[in-house]
């Protein structure tokens, strides 16, 4: 089985990415539902993403040409490996449990999500062609092209021609950690309740993740290591050093849950004060400086996609906090310092583009409550003037969405047009909350559109189709209550722009969302900036009328083909009105390819 793809880099990328959106997704949403401070959770995994990405590039990396590596922009510094992110991974996460104070809850969740995360970004190592497995003649042996790591290493030690296409067939190892990791994700998860201690699950994680890993290197090609060839009585030494790891771990694992006493950490579950989330905002910023030149772009871009967010959430927090009216100011300068680093880190891309296609992909999840006036009934006061009086439902809405979407957009100086078409569906569950009763339907719309980005304008049209729900406050003037969301089969949607996208510039949407703006956030208006980046980059502050409640979002090109968008929904403001307090934020996210790149 031959594995020729065009742009292998690209694929491993899209994966790299993929495994961080995955694991970004999970985590606010379990977080969302369990009341955390979105600001201490952002900032949390923000320190495990920037651990991670550093260690896989330092684990590859003598410890005396360290200070090296971090100081130029050598080639000679570029591989990777997953161990060293694992491993630093987890010193983020003990730093950041240590100071935000999140329970066993947060630290089981990370115990499965991250060999499941690990085990996707492992699919990209696949297409890639690194850490590639020995010669193997089975059917379900994979065969690199020219121009992946597998084929060059063939042909340089003289296993295949200098004609050759393709390279040995091999073990598809990478392929049998992927599967091993998804496995120990599931095992952790379904055994994480019997545990006594806080860090239990994380270390039976560890324990099964280096103890399995040892018998899958016998299938990897480690003469091409970056780390030690050397072997002792025929295995490779830093196998006999992740076993023993992996033996350790078991070790302290049983020591720690049959006669240590003592809890290793403590959870509070609540915010620290806003002076240490300050200095955690800007010390993560001055890490991310510093290793500036040892990361690439599209590694740093992925620290930054879940940093922003953590930044804007605190300000968010010190202009509606009451309490901190008189540091405002003096705050939100020092909080201005990572834009300047994001600036910093960020390189400017000078290759004019004409013309590219872009498929989206993307989902959304959330829950919202509204009221529904019905029944009036006509009465005279004392006056005698008459007045309406009406009975009152209220509703939780839960909703889950997907879809995908196709576009090409060509670009003239500076100004950009797209026709595409997207395609939605999912499931809205409404419940009465006076009379539990609850009522699920399925969803869907096609919509064509069309966009045009101008440097100080912007605009578009387009149309939903299909079986619709738009929810929100309504007053029916019937007396039998029957169904307070009502199907729509044409919905427009139009979108207006005004400044410079680059530097500022506000808007207004009814629609244009992956992958859908309804059932709820079909209405909104944002103020956002680009930074002076590009385009393709944005940072929104923003409001949705409809659910009278705030968002933020962020917009970022990954690499010349991979692009994410992300956007989280405050709760509601008026909840009390409904008599519950279940109604909470919402998110949206998206990634989206971009090929067929013309630039003449």
């Amino acid at each position: 089985m031959a594995i020729s793809v065009d742009n292998p880099q690209a694929f491993y990328q899209f994966f790299y990415l993929l495994t961080f959106v995955f694991m970004f997704s999970v985590v606010i949403y379990k977080s969302i539902k369990r009341g955390y401070h979105l600001r201490s959770v952002l900032l949390m995994f923000t320190t495990i993403t920037l651990f991670t990405v550093i260690g896989t590039r330092l684990f590859t990396i003598p410890i005396e040409e360290w200070f090296t590596a971090i100081n130029t922009k050598s080639p000679e510094f570029n591989n990777r490996s997953s161990i060293g992110g694992l491993l630093f991974g987890l010193v983020g996460l003990l730093i950041s449990q240590r100071i935000f104070g999140f329970k066993r809850p947060m630290l089981d969740l990370f115990a499965w999500l991250v060999p499941v995360a690990i085990g996707i970004a492992k699919f990209g190592c696949l297409f890639n062609g690194c850490c590639y497995g020995l010669p193997f003649n089975g059917f379900w042996g994979v065969q690199y092209p020219v121009g992946t790591h597998g084929h060059f290493n063939h042909w340089y030690s003289g296993g295949i021609d200098n004609d050759a296409i393709l390279s040995l067939a091999v073990h598809p190892v990478q392929l049998y950690e992927s599967l091993l990791l998804f496995a120990i994700g599931y095992v952790i998860w379904k055994t994480r309740k019997r545990w006594k201690k806080n860090w239990s699950a994380m270390l039976f994680g560890l324990f099964l993740y280096f103890t399995l890993r040892f018998g899958v290197e016998f299938f990897r090609d480690h003469s091409i290591s970056h780390f030690s060839t050397t072997y002792y009585l025929g295995v490779w030494s830093i196998q006999w050093g992740m076993l023993g790891l992996g033996l350790i771990l078991g070790f302290v694992l049983w020591f720690y849950e049959k006669r240590f006493k003592i809890e290793i950490t403590k959870g509070r579950q609540d915010s620290p004060y806003l002076h240490a989330e300050l200095i955690y905002i800007i010390s993560l910023s001055f890490l991310i400086y510093t290793f500036t030149n040892l990361l690439i772009p599209f590694e740093l871009k992925v620290v930054w996609i879940m940093f922003i967010p953590a930044i804007v959430l605190s300000f968010y927090y010190l202009f509606t906090e009451t309490r901190l009216r008189n540091h405002r100011k003096l705050v939100a300068i020092l909080l201005l310092a990572p834009f300047y680093v994001l600036a910093q880190t960020i390189p400017d891309q000078t290759q004019e583009i004409k013309q590219y296609k872009r498929i989206d992909v993307g989902g959304s999840f959330g829950n919202f409550a509204n009221e529904v006036k019905f029944d009036p009934q006509e009465s005279i006061n004392i006056c005698g003037t008459t007045s309406t009086s009406y009975s009152y439902e209220y509703f939780k809405q839960v909703y889950q969405m997907a879809g995908a979407g196709y576009s090409q957009v060509s670009i003239k100086n500076d100004e950009a047009t797209t026709f595409g078409v997207n395609l939605s569906g999912g499931n809205i569950k409404s419940t009465n909350l006076r009379t539990n009763e609850t009522q699920s339907e399925f969803i869907f719309a096609v919509n064509p559109y069309m966009k045009w980005d101008g440097k100080w304008f912007g605009g578009g049209l387009g149309l939903q189709l299909g079986k619709l729900r738009v929810n929100k406050d309504e007053t029916i003037d019937i007396g039998d209550l029957k169904d307070t969301n009502k199907d729509r089969y044409i919905l427009p949607e139009f979108y207006l722009r005004v400044g410079q996208k680059k530097y500022l510039d506000v808007d207004y949407n009814y629609g244009f969302m992956i992958p859908s703006a309804y059932p709820t956030l079909y209405s909104r208006a944002s103020i956002g900036s680009g930074f002076g980046l590009s385009q393709d980059y944005s940072f929104r502050y923003g409001r949705i009328w409809n659910l009278e409640t705030n968002y933020i979002s962020a917009e970022a090109l990954i690499t010349d083909q991979l692009g994410v968008n992300l956007m989280y929904v405050f709760k509601e403001e008026d909840n009390f009105r409904f008599q519950t307090d279940e109604a909470s934020g919402k998110v949206v996210f998206s990634l989206n390819y971009r090929f067929g790149h013309k630039t003449k």
